[in-house]
């Protein structure tokens, strides 16, 4: 009878949700926004957050927002697609004291790429780079990221026009690669005329780069089926709209990881500490950490974990040069509070909905397009779940009933 009741309760225990590890491993630094979506760093710590139906950038220093508002762009507000989409600092920063902005104009309904000149925490002259696509309520891309290279490295979506994607004479759809004054590099893989670095993107909410690799990563919104973590190489075709998922296809290039039911992925960092590749949900608030075995593995399918939960959902994430994470949930900024370091071997729960570079699938969760509640964002409990202790609760109440029956025989 021990014996039985030790397996029963096993089994109850292993059927409970599984606590998502570093939950409790993140502080809030700052809160109060409009709907977040996006941060860089300064070399000093300071912060810069894009607070996207605002249109404000807004500084945060020592984990105190500055009262005004570095600068405030006239954002087109329709949905939660438009607005101020991206941000990023000049990799010479403050020395080069240039802020990048990609958002929705209210002036005229263009999709605008703008460098504003930093004057102490005021942003002062702002410099148009590139006008886009006109802004459609979906489908607007808008993270960048600077390289190693010094370039700056921006995703645009197809603009709900799939063709845009493939269409050469289009930046829809798009990685682009531009010089930090907005000039087109004389290396660009389609010649110094053409800023488009990668295509067949459909619609994507994060770019990030590796920074002890290198490698530039992109996170890629499907339809009814496929989200995406894509490594973007010079030229390739991600496929969008001719092909989705895993899968060689001539001519295009599979991802690295990808779900079947979407879970719309967001922001993404690589780690300085060679720690994964780390990615956000939208809907589910899911920090996601993603590794992939060396070269001299068997099986080099990627590991997949949840590393934490965040309510209202993840918008980015980002990693600074000592080890730590940041999340950015609609309305806070949250910093893990101990440097994370690759670890030994699986330590979170196991992500459902992955399929790797071997085309391993393991079934599937999760919802289309980016909506991210603007409800407060927070940290979960990180334990078991009320009905899991109800279950666990019935399931021992009958263990011991079973028990006493049997004594009584």
């Amino acid at each position: 009878m021990t014996r039985l009741r030790l397996v029963l309760l096993a089994l109850a225990l292993t059927s409970l949700p599984t606590p998502a590890h570093a939950l409790d491993e993140f502080e809030v630094v700052a809160d109060g926004f409009g709907f977040a979506v996006n941060v860089a760093f300064a070399p000093d710590g300071t912060m810069y957050v894009a607070d996207k139906d605002r249109g404000q950038i807004r500084i945060v220093r020592d984990g105190e927002l500055v009262p005004e508002p570095f600068a405030e762009l006239p954002v087109l507000l329709t949905t939660n697609e438009t607005g101020l989409l991206g941000l990023a600092l000049h990799p010479d920063f403050p020395s080069e004291p240039w802020v990048y902005a990609y958002f929705t104009d209210a002036r005229d309904g263009f999709n605008r790429l703008v460098r504003i000149r930093a004057e102490g925490d005021t942003g002062t002259d702002v410099e148009v780079l590139l006008d886009l696509l006109p802004a459609p309520g979906f489908h607007n891309g808008g993270d960048m990221t600077f390289g190693p290279d010094g370039k700056l490295y921006l995703v645009t979506g197809d603009g709900t026009v799939p063709e845009n994607a493939q269409d050469p004479e289009s930046l829809g759809g798009k990685v682009l690669r531009l010089n930090p004054d907005g000039s087109i590099p004389d290396d660009n893989p389609f010649g110094p005329e053409d800023p488009v670095y990668a295509l067949g993107i459909r619609n994507s909410f994060g770019l990030c780069v590796d920074p002890v690799t290198g490698e530039l990563w992109e996170t890629e919104n499907g339809p009814e089926e496929w989200d995406e973590i894509n490594l973007i190489r010079p030229g390739a075709n991600y496929g969008w709209p001719l092909h989705l998922g895993p899968g060689e296809e001539p001519g295009f290039v599979a991802p690295v990881l990808a779900y079947r039911q979407p879970i719309v992925l967001t922001g993404c960092a690589g780690t300085p500490s060679n720690a994964g590749l780390y990615f956000g949900e939208g809907y589910a608030g899911n920090l996601h950490r993603m590794q992939i075995p060396g070269p001299g593995a068997i099986d080099r399918t990627p590991h997949d974990e949840i590393a934490a939960r965040f309510e209202g959902g993840i918008t980015d994430v980002a990693a600074t040069p000592d080890g730590t994470i940041w999340v950015v949930t609609p309305n806070a900024v949250f910093r893990s509070t101990q440097i994370l370091l690759p670890a030994p071997g699986p330590t979170f729960t196991d992500a459902p909905g992955a399929t790797g570079v071997t085309g391993r699938e393991t079934g599937a969760t999760g919802a289309t397009g980016l909506t991210a509640s603007p409800s407060p964002a927070g940290r979960g409990d990180g334990g078991i779940s009320a009905v899991g202790l109800v279950v666990l609760a019935l399931l021992v109440g009958g263990l011991l009933l079973m028990r006493n029956r049997l004594l009584r025989r």
